[in-house]
């Protein structure tokens, strides 16, 4: 699998398990061109984060769960996907409060990804 088709094949899984959030992230991706294929998982992260903010403890594992998952099951190319669209974007939009809450409910695996790009979030 390539990068592309693992970031397609990761779509599918999400629109699968979150068909609501998937249509609103395609709603947002209508002025991308076919090429901006990693930017639709980063709008899924920030689907994420937007639940962080709300403190919607329910969604954000679900979503960080189903995240995880599949990251555990990922090739090389799923994973540098995850790692480069959604790991590294991981509440780049939260405030420290915000952050603070969050970061305990991230799975460990997401943990490693966003602690290589980052280091320790400032909470």
């Amino acid at each position: 699998m390539n990068h592309r088709a693992a970031v397609v094949s990761m779509k599918r899984a999400i629109a699968e398990y979150f068909p609501k959030e998937a249509e609103e992230v395609d709603a947002q991706m209508l002025d991308f061109d076919d090429d901006a294929y990693e930017v639709w998982l980063e709008r899924f992260c920030d689907v994420t984060s937007d639940a962080m903010k709300r403190r919607d403890a329910v969604q954000v594992d679900a979503y960080l769960s189903f995240v995880s998952q599949q990251l555990t099951d990922a090739d090389e190319d799923m994973r540098s996907a995850l790692n480069v669209a959604y790991a590294e974007n991981l509440m780049s939009n939260l405030d420290v409060d915000a952050k603070r809450w969050a970061w305990p409910r991230v799975p460990a695996n997401l943990k490693r990804l966003y602690l290589e790009m980052w280091g320790e979030p400032r909470i």
